[in-house]
């Protein structure tokens, strides 16, 4: 993963964390134990990286959603 990558994947994390009302470690720790972090977030990376913030965050939430890691 190169440095952009790695800024994108905190953004990320850090941003559903907002929208989940947690914070950035329990956000990664869920991603992480999910899978999701390896199986979607990071390679989303080439076709997310450059949309808005809030479509970046939508379309992983839908896909935490349809996981049952949110409700």
């Amino acid at each position: 993963m190169n440095e952009k990558q790695l800024e994108y994947v905190i953004f990320c994390i850090e941003n559903l964390a907002e929208r989940c009302g947690t914070t950035g470690a329990e956000m990664h720790a869920l991603l992480k134990k999910s899978a999701l972090l390896t199986d979607y977030v990071i390679p989303s990376y080439a076709a997310l990286h450059t949309q808005s913030k809030q479509y970046i965050v939508d379309d992983i939430f839908a896909v935490m959603r349809e996981r049952g890691l949110v409700a």
